[in-house]
Order: C-alpha cells, then sequence, then structure tokens
C-alpha cells in the first residue's frame, strides 16, 4: 500500500513541477493570440509585442546598434580596418570555436583508438570553422598578441578604366545607339490561282 501512495506521489509531483508552468504558458499565448484576434476583428491595431531586452544585448554584441538592428560600421573581412575591435572579437569566437573542436576530437578519438571513423566529423569540423574564422580575423586585422597581419598591399588604382560610351545620335525618336539597320517587310502570301 505505501509502495502505490509513494508512486502516485511522485506522478502527482512531477506533473505538478512540469505541468503547471506548461500549462500556464500554454494558455496564455492562446488567450493573447485569441485577444488580438477579437482587436483585430473590431478595426482596432493591437500594440506590437514588448522588444525582447536579449535580442538587443546580442544585436549589439554582433556589431549592431541595438535599437535599430543595422550594421554599425563592422567592416566586411578582408576589408579595410574600420573596427579593430570587431575583428578582435571575430578572432576570440574562432579561437574559442576552435579549441572546442580540438577538444570534441581528443574525446571522440577515444572512441575506437588507431581507427578514423564517421564519428571524428563531430570535432573536425567545428575545429576548421573556427580555423577559418581565425585566418579571416587576421585578415581583417585582428590582432594576435604583438602579431598583425594586415595582408598583402592593395594598389588603388590598378584597373583599366572602362571604354568611352559609344557615341549616340539623335533622332526623331530621341537618341539610337549608334546606326541600326531597318527591318525588311514581311513576304506575302503566296498567289493562289484555280
Amino acid at each position: 500500500m505505501s509502495h502505490t501512495s509513494d508512486n502516485f506521489v511522485a506522478v502527482i509531483a512531477i506533473l505538478v513541477i512540469f505541468g503547471m508552468p506548461l500549462a500556464y504558458a500554454i494558455s496564455h499565448r492562446w488567450w493573447s493570440h485569441q485577444e488580438r484576434l477579437e482587436m483585430i476583428k473590431r478595426g482596432m491595431s493591437p500594440p506590437p509585442p514588448p522588444p525582447d531586452p536579449r535580442a538587443a544585448r546580442r544585436a549589439e554584441r554582433a556589431g549592431y546598434d541595438p535599437f535599430v538592428y543595422s550594421r554599425v560600421g563592422a567592416p566586411p573581412y578582408g576589408g579595410a580596418d574600420q573596427s579593430p575591435q570587431y575583428a578582435d572579437r571575430v578572432l576570440r569566437k574562432g579561437v574559442n570555436i576552435a579549441m572546442i573542436g580540438l577538444a570534441l576530437l581528443i574525446g571522440l578519438s577515444f572512441i575506437r583508438p588507431g581507427t578514423p571513423g564517421p564519428w571524428l566529423l563531430g570535432g573536425l569540423i567545428p575545429l576548421f570553422v573556427g580555423l577559418a574564422q581565425i585566418i579571416l580575423a587576421l585578415m581583417s586585422g585582428a590582432h594576435l598578441g604583438v602579431f598583425t597581419f594586415q595582408g598583402p598591399p592593395v594598389q588603388p588604382h590598378t584597373v583599366a578604366p572602362p571604354p568611352p560610351p559609344p557615341p549616340y545620335q539623335e533622332g526623331p525618336y530621341g537618341w539610337r545607339p549608334g546606326s541600326t539597320t531597318e527591318l525588311e517587310p514581311p513576304v506575302g502570301p503566296p498567289d493562289v490561282s484555280p
């Protein structure tokens, strides 16, 4: 008898601990949705959802203006060094991802020592993604201790100028590019005689 009542109490406790918050979240969202639908049916404009403060912090860390979510002077990879802090953040992320990949690779290599297998991709993929991010950050001007890679010097005027545009002729219908050939008149229908 005691064993059955203990199981019953455990099941009720689990339902209360996990089920009540879940039921509250589902019912709250459903009632909010119903409220918005009724406001729309009656021609009222529902208020916008409240801003998520976590989204603003993520946007600011990624180099966006947290209020407008637009890029704030972050250079593209390999571009001009306009924001060294951005390149240093990308370098730090790349080092973190590469080290996580290396740790996963070492841990996964103990599954079957001496024989490589597809399970090693779980460590190789983040390792190489991190290495690629490190290389791109260094090319963007990130500082790795005292070492800074600036990339090859870029010559600003090495591209040949475009050819001049063809001369335009004025005509009765506006401008025309150069001379045009006239279309031949279509061939008439065959002459059928009885």
